[in-house]
């Protein structure tokens, strides 16, 4: 929380975004009476705003393209360091750039077209260490064919998805009617796949990342083992 007076209880925000007009847009929705959400700084760019109140935000909604050159990734990183998280909002809803945003360390995307509650619920996520991705995102994600994610056959996306939630590869087998040593390979091709697209994966919760990020699985939410680890 960033100052005595903000209420218990009410999620601290804060915006960069290099148009007024958008910065004002947020500011207005997210002031709504009764709001559980408390605007406490904006600015044009990252420098600008860890300077001053909105380093003590619980979160940090990011424009991706900021006039004054700086990367996504160099930003999401430097708030990150400061304390608050950070969420993506963004009129660019291509695979590329959300999975870079959420590589970086973003908690969730928002587009600028979504409706003023989904992004209320993002930022809830957010502030709550969870991750947040659109209906609209994931199908994106999911049907992205960007060089950098692995096309992966059905078998291979299926062992994917139980694996990497959790379960243990005998397990997987039996789920599958498969033999062990069968899941074993087809999870070794999907590393193999992942290592030779630039995105290496060798250990189980790092599988559990691609897949998230590639639409696979659905991000973390409440009480989800993996919740914390993002």
């Amino acid at each position: 929380m960033s100052g005595a007076s903000v209420p218990a209880g009410v999620v601290t925000v804060a915006a960069v975004d290099d148009h007024p007009i958008v910065l004002g847009g947020v500011v207005g929705w997210l002031r709504a009476e009764g709001s559980d959400i408390a605007v406490v700084g904006t600015a044009a760019t990252v420098d600008g705003l860890l300077a001053g109140p909105g380093r003590d935000a619980d979160v940090v909604l990011l424009d991706l393209d900021l006039a004054d050159g700086t990367t996504a990734e160099r930003n999401v990183g430097a708030i990150l360091a400061a304390g608050p998280a950070v969420l993506i909002l963004s009129a660019s809803d291509k695979p590329l750039s959300v999975r870079a945003a959420m590589r970086a360390g973003a908690l969730g995307y928002v587009l600028k077209s979504e409706d003023t509650e989904a992004a209320r619920a993002a930022i809830r996520a957010a502030a709550a260490g969870h991750c947040w991705v659109s209906p609209r995102l994931a199908y994106i994600l999911a049907t992205d064919d960007a060089p950098d994610r692995p096309r992966l056959s059905v078998q291979e996306t299926r062992a994917l998805q139980l694996y990497a939630t959790g379960m243990a590869l005998k397990s997987v087998a039996h789920r599958m009617g498969l033999g062990a040593q069968t899941v074993k390979q087809y999870l070794g091709r999907v590393r193999e796949k992942y290592a030779r697209a630039g995105r290496a994966a060798p250990t189980k919760l790092e599988l559990y990342h691609r897949a998230v990020e590639d639409g696979h699985l659905p991000p973390p939410s409440a009480g989800d083992p993996h919740a914390d680890s993002w």
